[in-house]
């Protein structure tokens, strides 16, 4: 659904409509424009709870390439793939040594070699990032909302976030339609046959009569912890026979294709923002309702294809307004300040102190202006608490990665230090992207990780400014 908001007659808000955008803003996606940059902002109960701008550059993850090996380099156990004219992409030996014979190479007889001139099938991991090249992978992987489908395994595993029932009537579901072998364990069929269905084979015999009888090579399967939550069963099979048909027809017609071929674009960043954030339950976990708004008009003619193509819940509005923009609506300048800030208030008058590093990034925790009380480990205790959420939330909105060590206030009591380990665990849990808690030193410091998917937000934003300012 869409429809535009009415211009104001005035740039200053009435007393009315401030009230109003607070009360009302329990989720807004806005997709607009920063200091000459386009940029999705999310935001809950009036407070930026998300950032990302997106690059001048659009991103290659997800792309999939003919590619050619240019050198191979035993010394730092890798080769490089050439997948346009002049771009060469970091692919690991051990890729190549775990290759699915069916993908190497496509131009010659496979003997289990790799050699110089080889022409194979990869997919870009990583971006290149300053005088790092592009990485590829070997291992094919196309994905929706509810199944990712990969090369090289036959295994059928469903997310650790689904519960018992869930998982077996999934199961169910997927036997009943064909779709998983009858052998030992848990499997996809390999033929795409059994793999389709009706209306998707009727379209793919237009196409081609042997890819019909089109063997898939090991190919495994990931069931979604969306999956879940479709209630109808014959919508989710749609899901899997259309994804099915895109993993087949890619696979099939890369025999045919000439080298330096994209069989597969990458998401736009759009796209990708919008996959991201409404399929992994930030919608429906964190809020009871999202609106996407921009004030964007080509940003918003490629979300109204995608919005209408996947079907989402969630309107979409376009904000014309030529006196007063969406970034001062909504005040983003004052809500990417906080972000930037290396001290972080906290309520009960303890602070963050947040430091990155090349190495790493460090949390520091400190009583700050609260009060002792009759009891220090009760203060310290509920300090730490408190922290650990906003420790949680920093990461999420700066986009924070790698290794974090955060240094929490010495508390004596083991029980203490348990109880905060398990309610920080319990917080990251929340990330869509992969957050570990890994332990609590002798010396009582957190070690967590979190997966690298994009730039840290102060990252993002300096470029920005640099871009700006040239």
């Amino acid at each position: 659904m869409s429809r535009s908001i009415a211009p104001k007659s005035s740039v200053t808000l009435t007393e009315e409509e401030t009230t109003l955008r607070k009360t009302t803003d329990q989720g807004k996606l806005l997709f607009t424009s920063y200091r000459g940059q386009r940029c999705a902002l999310a935001i809950q109960n009036n407070r930026l709870v998300e950032a990302s701008f997106f690059p001048q550059i659009p991103s290659k993850i997800g792309s999939v390439y003919i590619g050619k090996v240019k050198n191979i380099v035993k010394n730092i156990n890798a080769c490089f793939v050439e997948i346009e004219k002049g771009e060469l992409c970091f692919l690991s030996l051990k890729e190549i040594n775990a290759m699915p014979s069916w993908n190497a190479p496509l131009n010659r007889i496979a003997d289990g070699r790799l050699l110089e001139g080889d022409e194979i099938l990869v997919q870009v991991t990583r971006d290149a990032q300053k005088s790092k090249r592009a990485s590829v992978t070997t291992q094919i992987s196309l994905s929706n909302e509810y199944f990712v489908l990969t090369m090289g395994s036959k295994r059928v595993c469903y997310s650790t976030k689904l519960g018992k029932k869930r998982r077996e009537l999934l199961h169910r579901i997927l036997r009943d339609a064909g779709i998983l072998g009858t052998g030992q364990g848990d499997c996809l069929v390999q033929e795409c046959r059994a793999l389709l269905s009706a209306a998707w084979l009727s379209r793919l015999k237009s196409e081609s009569l042997e890819l019909m009888s089109f063997v898939l090579p090991s190919t495994g399967m990931i069931v979604r912890t969306k999956a879940a939550e479709q209630e109808s069963a014959e919508e989710l099979l749609e899901h899997f026979y259309d994804l099915a048909a895109q993993y087949i027809r890619l696979l099939y017609f890369a025999r045919y294709r000439n080298c330096f071929s994209c069989l597969r674009k990458a998401n736009t960043e759009v796209e990708a923002t919008l996959m991201q954030f409404t399929f992994n339950g930030a919608a429906s976990e964190e809020a009871p309702s999202w609106e996407i708004i921009t004030d964007q008009r080509p940003l918003y003619e490629q979300i109204m294809p995608y919005e209408k193509e996947n079907a989402l819940d969630v309107p979409v509005r376009l904000y014309q307004d030529s006196m007063l923009s969406l970034s001062a609506l909504y005040g983003i300048e004052g809500k990417l300040k906080p972000a930037l800030e290396t001290r972080i208030w906290l309520k009960s008058g303890g602070y963050l102190v947040i430091e990155p590093t090349e190495a790493l990034t460090v949390i520091d925790v400190n009583s700050g202006k609260c009060e002792d009380g009759k009891n220090p480990e009760d203060t310290y205790r509920s300090i730490n608490l408190e922290a650990a959420e906003e420790v949680a939330f920093q990461l999420r909105l700066r986009n924070l990665s790698g290794i974090i060590i955060v240094d929490f206030i010495n508390m004596q009591s083991p029980g203490d230090n348990a109880q905060l380990l398990c309610v920080l665990k319990s917080l990251v849990k929340r990330d869509k992207v992969k957050t570990t808690v890994v332990d609590m030193t002798p010396l009582g410091l957190v070690e967590i990780t979190r997966k690298k998917i994009s730039k840290p937000l102060r990252e993002q934003l300096h470029f920005s400014d640099m871009q700006r300012d040239s």
